[in-house]
């Protein structure tokens, strides 16, 4: 059987019970994020953006109490989610399946919600995840050196989550995906993290690609073979979709901030923990990391998307406040004068024990230096949340409420995390109605 007949016959209990609990964590984390996205400026012209150039359609904006075309959709929710930087992600990609692929999957829903179950919702949101982490290292092998944003390959899974729902057929499906990768963005990643801006992850083009695709495909425009029927690197990594569970395997965020600054943090809360110390008593901070973090340094930001891709503002911003969230990445915040005080202190510096670790891992070293003179330096240090230490569900729980109440309300908050958490003895409408 080859993966499209998989992927067509895949069923939610066929799927290992810790799969089954992962589609939620995932998809809640996702509608999480792009709720709590619209306390951002992005939000608001993103959305005039859509409504212009689309115009109006039966694809909800996510929260915003409008809707657009399918394609003007998918592009305004996975831009919404990109633009605040808590959602899940795949470290072997060195990116995120779910912004591009949650939405477009989502999308396909609308026009099936009186027959659509949420289990079926929930297997298509797991088949978005495998197919899009394959085709991120797929990709990235057969371009090496090259890397190219989230975007680029989670269009296929896009695109792969959006065919399931509608029922195409297994002829059809490595065809859509292929017009969803041949219509994906080849984004430079690092220059985007060099010059931060709105462009982010390229997770909005990622989903319009692969929104087009699965219209084109609905259509019976045809279609050309995927990197997963054309590339070597391709037909390795989708031998194994259906039997190696690749969702299992993403991150979760607890700050708002690029993956690569939260070790510095986490080195920062260590020390902290140990030898009591506030902002004001730092002379400065050195942090020991790999090549990508070390380049992390725009400072001070000047919009949201430079905070969060600035390492020297998260490190400040949480020395200062005592936490990182929403409210330290907001735009009202990056003039404070003692942030931006205490981030001209902070310095980067790329060692070869940490470099060779990466990307497999993201880690860093901190050294706290006192007024008083006093030395401290953290143990090499991870981001918490990855697969291998996983944040608790309580925590979870309380970073979607953080992130969902402010912006919708606490009662609609709550009615949206139940219906994820029990989706899968509930018809798909009962989400896509909260939305």
């Amino acid at each position: 059987m080859d993966y499209a007949d998989k992927l067509v016959n895949l069923r939610w209990e066929h799927l290992p019970a810790e799969v089954q609990a992962q589609a939620k964590r995932c998809l809640k984390d996702i509608l999480a994020t792009a709720a709590g996205s619209l306390r951002l400026p992005n939000s608001d012209q993103t959305a005039e953006l859509v409504a212009a150039e689309y115009g109006d359609g039966a694809v909800p904006m996510w929260f915003k109490g409008r809707a657009s075309r399918s394609a003007g959709a998918a592009y305004f929710n996975a831009q919404t989610i990109d633009s605040l930087d808590c959602h899940d992600g795949f470290r072997p990609n060195k990116g995120h399946c779910g912004a591009t692929a949650v939405p477009v999957t989502m999308g396909a829903c609308f026009g099936r919600e009186g027959d659509l179950s949420g289990a079926e919702l929930l297997t298509a949101v797991v088949i978005g995840y495998e197919i899009a982490s394959r085709a991120g290292l797929a990709v990235h092998e057969l371009y090496a050196p090259h890397y190219h944003a989230s975007g680029t390959w989670a269009a296929l899974g896009a695109a792969a989550g959006g065919a399931r729902v509608l029922g195409l057929p297994p002829e059809q499906i490595d065809l859509a995906l292929g017009m969803a990768e041949y219509y994906a963005p080849a984004a430079p990643m690092l220059r985007c993290t060099e010059h931060p801006s709105i462009v982010k992850d390229a997770a909005g083009p990622g989903a319009w690609a692969g929104a087009m695709a699965l219209a084109m495909a609905s259509r019976g425009m045809p279609g050309l073979p995927s990197i997963f029927t054309a590339e070597e690197q391709g037909r390795r990594q989708i031998a194994t979709f259906g039997e190696d569970w690749m969702i299992m395997r993403q991150y979760f965020k607890p700050y708002p901030t690029c993956r690569w600054t939260q070790p510095v943090v986490e080195g920062l809360k260590h020390l902290q923990a140990e030898q009591s110390f506030t902002a004001a008593d730092v002379e400065r901070v050195d942090v020991e990391t790999f090549d990508c973090a070390a380049g992390l340094i725009a400072f001070p930001p000047e919009h949201t998307d430079a905070a969060q891709y600035s390492l020297p503002w998260a490190a400040a911003v949480y020395l200062v406040d005592g936490e990182l969230g929403v409210d330290q990445i907001h735009p009202d915040r990056l003039t404070d004068p003692t942030v931006i005080a205490m981030g001209r202190r902070i310095f980067t510096h790329v060692v070869e024990d940490i470099q060779e670790r990466f990307p497999r891992e993201a880690l860093a070293r901190t050294i706290v230096t006192l007024r008083d003179g006093t030395a401290i330096k953290s143990p090499t240090m991870s981001a918490r949340g990855d697969h291998t230490d996983p944040i608790c569900k309580d925590e979870m729980d309380a970073k979607a409420l953080g992130l969902t109440a402010p912006s919708l309300g606490g009662q609609k908050a709550g009615r949206l995390l139940e219906v994820v958490e029990t989706l899968e003895d509930r018809p798909a409408a009962d989400l896509l109605e909260l939305l």
